[in-house]
């Protein structure tokens, strides 16, 4: 049996960080957080500064700074180091079969074979960049878009409405 469509995916630092991301702000809602997060630390700010407590609004400010970094520059740094500590997916390429009802994947090395029927998926998440499908809530394959045929971003709107994914 033909594969409908046969791609090609790299798997590099940038795309660790990029479904880092993705798993942070479209799974654990991660935005929502953030957004909670600072409007409380910005009223008690502004209750400080009107009741005159400037060192408490000076540790508040400091707090968003601190804050607001971490979940959006170190959490990219944690991604980062995850990578670069599993030597063997550095710079890893897969190639991805689609077929009707299941996919396969191969590592370019020819290692960690892997044939994934389409009803056992978590969820699909579509970004700009990237399409991951996910396997469970924190394991995933990685589709550049723009290793994509036009006509395969239709056929995985089709997998996710058939599999409710």
């Amino acid at each position: 049996m033909e594969p409908r469509f046969t791609i090609h995916s790299q798997y590099n630092e940038k795309e660790a960080i990029r479904f880092n991301r993705a798993l942070l702000f479209n799974v654990w809602h991660l935005k929502k957080t953030i957004i909670v997060s600072n409007i409380a630390l910005l009223v008690m700010l502004v209750t400080s500064l009107i009741a005159h407590n400037y060192l408490f609004a000076i540790s508040l400010l400091f707090a968003l700074v601190v804050f607001n970094w971490y979940f959006f520059w170190g959490v990219d740094l944690k991604a980062a180091r995850a990578y670069h500590k599993n030597k063997q997916i550095h710079d890893q390429e897969f190639v991805f079969h689609f077929y009707d009802d299941q996919y396969e994947s191969t590592a370019d090395d020819g290692t960690t074979p892997s044939n994934v029927p389409y009803s056992t998926l978590h969820m699909i998440i579509e970004t700009p960049t990237n399409i991951y499908i996910m396997h469970a809530p924190t394991v995933g394959t990685i589709i550049q878009k723009t290793n994509c045929p036009a006509d395969f971003i239709d056929f995985i709107h089709e997998i996710k409405k058939r599999y409710k994914i």
